[in-house]
């Protein structure tokens, strides 16, 4: 943050300087008008002008410029360019008061210290509504369908197991991903652009919007975290409220990403684990065991949309892998 604040006043001080010792460029050009031959009357089909005349009227008078150093237009326009660059580098490095954060930062978690970054907010890090449903499509949820084609329920189930108890196996079970019903039905907040919805989620919709339009009180639909992951958040000292998912991170774990290293957020502590165990196999200097935090879905949403957290960006929310073949076999 110092180093900031310094190289900004370094900057403003370099364009005073320019400023004051470039004074006679802003200073009125003289012109000087004097009588001669115009070049409209010299022979030669091409009007050749001694450089600094410009040509003022049909008479023959020649305008000589006399410069006195560089435009007044130049000038500023070098002013405007080095503000630019200042607004432009050194301004978003003192949003957020500094960027000396590790990957860990950029998750909410139970285990937090009090008061931690409780004052960081950063345009830089906000993500997009379409950015948070892209890292949320890797979620699937599954549903039950009644014989008309339509939802069974207001109830959308993160583990299939869970769905397939609850429902009966006679059932028909479908699925889709989290983006397609978190926004839309769970938090009735709409829908952004994103690929079609499965028909008995469009229907929803519209019923959904039409009880909103008409003053009438909309259905509540509600997300259904597995059974497991809950006992799970219980051993950790985390209570979850409703429509909500507990998060499993381990420390000094991360995936290569496409945009660089991924912070993964489980929805189950057994994958959360496996997976740790996997990396350690190649990097025998870890710990034993990991060190296992909680988040909230709810909560890592809210820091995605505010930026309460450096390196959102880098989350990424990963289900069981049983979950997410079933979803596979269904959507097919």
């Amino acid at each position: 943050m110092v180093s900031s604040i310094n190289l900004l006043s370094a900057t403003l001080s370099v364009i005073l300087l320019i400023l004051t010792s470039s004074s006679r460029a802003f200073s009125p050009t003289r012109m000087v008008v004097r009588p001669g031959i115009h070049p409209s009357n010299c022979p030669s089909p091409f009007s050749v002008r001694e450089p600094g005349m410009s040509l003022v009227s049909s008479t023959s008078l020649w305008m000589v410029r006399e410069e006195g150093g560089p435009g007044v237009v130049t000038q500023i326009g070098i002013v405007i360019i080095m503000i630019l660059f200042v607004a432009t580098g050194i301004f978003p490095m003192l949003d957020g008061g500094g960027r000396d954060f590790t990957i860990a930062d950029s998750v909410v978690t139970q285990q937090d210290a009090p008061g931690k970054l409780q004052n960081f907010a950063s345009k830089q890090d906000r993500l997009s509504r379409a950015t948070i449903q892209e890292k949320l499509s890797g979620i699937p949820v599954f549903y039950a369908v009644d014989g008309n084609g339509n939802l069974k329920g207001t109830d959308f189930y993160v583990s299939y197991e869970d769905v397939v108890t609850t429902e009966g196996s006679e059932t028909t079970i479908k699925a889709t991903s989290l983006d397609q019903i978190m926004y839309p039905l769970i938090l009735k907040r709409g829908r952004m652009r994103m690929a079609p919805p499965p028909i008995e989620i469009e229907r929803a919709e519209k019923e959904l919007s039409a009880s909103i339009e008409s003053g009438q009180t909309p259905k509540s639909y509600h997300l259904i975290s597995s059974k497991v992951a809950i006992e799970q958040a219980k051993e950790l000292n985390l209570n979850i409220g409703e429509n909500d998912l507990p998060l499993f991170v381990a420390d000094r774990l991360a995936f290569a990403g496409p945009s660089g290293p991924q912070l993964p957020l489980f929805t189950d502590k057994a994958d959360c684990m496996l997976s740790y165990q996997r990396l350690r196999g190649g990097r025998s200097s870890l710990p034993e065991q990991p060190t296992i935090r909680t988040a909230t879905l709810l909560g890592e949403l809210d820091s995605m949309e505010k930026g309460t957290r450096p390196g959102v960006s880098q989350l990424a929310f990963y289900a069981t892998a049983g979950d997410v073949e079933k979803a596979s076999q269904l959507v097919q």
